[in-house]
């Protein structure tokens, strides 16, 4: 089963059709949005929505995808009887967004503010307590993904950046398992096939498209790695399924949100950082070679010192590696061992190797 959007919308401007869009899926939309990424949308979405004769349900969105969270929203839903769900801004919105239309069965709409993850355009849900992951569901798929690429190309550079990075681990951590499964079905060889081209568009117009997002131009390459990181990476993820999984980079990132300093970084900018480790332990120089300069350019962090960390002794960081390296987590999708040791040796190494480049 194919489990993605519907419909996958992408322009400038696009949010002026959100009133004429939304009315196909009911006339009672709640849309869920966080204070910032409302400073962004409205008035203009308020406005495409009333003169679309909808009646829009402005629903403020907490810290984090929980079960808490999901539960106060599915309860405004209920008795304020809407009948679409939009999620808007980032990925943990979305994903809320995405899990609250499921308890509600109704439709899913989403409107990304930013190219930094493919929850848009994807069907799992990110689960969290107090900034550490717990789960990961799947759920429902959007009837509708509409990108303003516009809005989105006036979003700090930084978050198209990490956004890269992340979509950069479908083809790092999905090859590994990709590899030693014995007869590949053609929707795995598709995954594979799609993810090595998006890989190539993204080392082809990446540093262009962030260059362009700082001088605050919406530019091809921009549009190129808005689709590549929202619809195409999305696609990744629904046609790959768990036979094209996550590894090393995600199970690094979910294992170090025990950190709180981990938190006042965008989710790929931690996979980036992790796909760069991944590397060392598969001791593979021609990816290294590829990734440690690019996202250096990018300005992703790549030292234990960029992400807040003090030195591997901190408490909290080997409890970290304990909860990257327990039994049953992705870090173990790698077709190589990984235990705490090999991996803090491989940790070691990415600051070796980023303090030469940079010597």
């Amino acid at each position: 089963m194919f489990l993605g959007p519907k419909r996958y919308l992408q322009r400038p401007g696009a949010l002026a059709d959100a009133g004429a869009e939304l009315k196909a899926f009911g006339r009672r939309p709640m849309i869920l949005v966080d204070d910032i990424v409302r400073s962004i949308l409205c008035p203009s979405l308020e406005s495409a929505l009333l003169s679309a004769g909808l009646s829009p349900c402005f629903v403020r969105f907490g810290v984090e995808c929980s079960l808490s969270e999901v539960a106060r929203v599915t309860g405004i839903g209920r008795s304020d009887n809407v009948d679409v769900i939009v999620g808007s801004g980032g990925g943990k919105a979305i994903d809320t967004a995405r899990a609250v239309a499921g308890r509600l069965d109704l439709p899913l709409v989403t409107l990304p503010t930013s190219a930094a993850t493919c929850s848009a355009a994807s069907t799992v849900a990110v689960f969290y307590e107090n900034g550490i992951r717990t789960e990961t569901l799947r759920g429902k798929a959007a009837e509708l993904v509409l990108v303003d690429s516009a809005i989105v190309a006036a979003a700090p550079a930084r978050l198209l950046a990490a956004g890269m990075g992340d979509t950069l681990a479908k083809w790092y951590e999905g090859k590994p398992t990709y590899d030693r499964t014995p007869d590949p079905s053609p929707s795995l060889q598709a995954a594979l096939a799609i993810s090595t081209q998006v890989k190539e568009t993204i080392f082809d117009c990446g540093l262009e498209a962030k260059r362009d997002v700082d001088t605050g131009k919406n530019s091809p390459a921009v549009e190129k790695m808005v689709e590549a990181n929202i619809l195409m990476a999305g696609i990744i993820g629904a046609i790959g399924g768990s036979k094209f999984r996550v590894a090393l980079a995600h199970g690094l990132l979910y294992g170090m949100t025990v950190l709180p300093q981990i938190h006042h970084h965008l989710h790929g900018e931690v996979v980036s950082y992790g796909l760069v480790v991944q590397s060392c332990l598969e001791k593979n120089e021609e990816e290294l070679g590829r990734l440690i300069p690019f996202f250096s350019k990018l300005g992703l962090p790549l030292t234990l010192e960029e992400l807040g960390i003090r030195g591997v002794e901190e408490p909290l960081f080997r409890e970290g590696l304990r909860r990257t390296c327990a039994k049953g987590g992705s870090a173990h999708n790698l077709n190589l061992p990984v235990d705490e040791k090999s991996l803090l040796r491989a940790i070691q190494e990415v600051e070796e190797r980023v303090g030469q480049m940079r010597r």
